[in-house]
């Protein structure tokens, strides 16, 4: 890609603030793009949209009422996006044996069903054409029962 590939184009990253998603706004910025980042905490969104360059707004993926006030804010400012890279999740190590209920639903609120209407709310403000991405980890696999030592 040129430098300028992306120019004129809209980015929307979720859980921009930190890590790939970081990363991400950082290249599609690189690239040209009007990058959008969000996260659920206020200091760190602000320091990463400062570093970046970029646009912050605080949102939790978490809960559907965040995510459609953000679809709300970004429809209001930017009209519609080209790019939409749904990143935001967490991981809550431990074992099955000594989960909480309390853990897994806030981590299949954020990483399932925070993916699945952030999707949902902003298919209406996808251009034609554009691109969505959806981001996916392994550390989901941290979470199971580690095999049985041999006696």
């Amino acid at each position: 890609m040129t430098m300028e590939e992306l120019k004129g184009k809209t980015a929307l990253v979720t859980g921009g603030n930190s890590g790939i998603g970081y990363a991400a706004a950082k290249e599609l910025k690189a690239q040209g793009a009007e990058v959008m980042i969000t996260g659920r905490r206020k200091e760190a969104v602000d320091k990463a949209a400062a570093e970046l360059g970029v646009a912050g707004f605080l949102a939790d993926q978490g809960q559907v009422s965040a995510i459609e006030a953000l679809a709300s804010q970004v429809r209001e400012k930017y009209g519609k996006l080209d790019i939409l890279f749904i990143n935001a999740g967490i991981v809550e190590l431990g074992t099955i044996e000594n989960a909480t209920e309390k853990s897994f639903d806030n981590v299949m609120d954020i990483n399932f069903k925070g993916a699945y209407f952030t999707l949902s709310k902003f298919i209406p403000l996808l251009n034609d054409g554009a691109s969505v991405v959806f981001l996916s980890s392994n550390t989901a696999s941290l979470l199971s029962t580690p095999p049985a030592k041999p006696r």
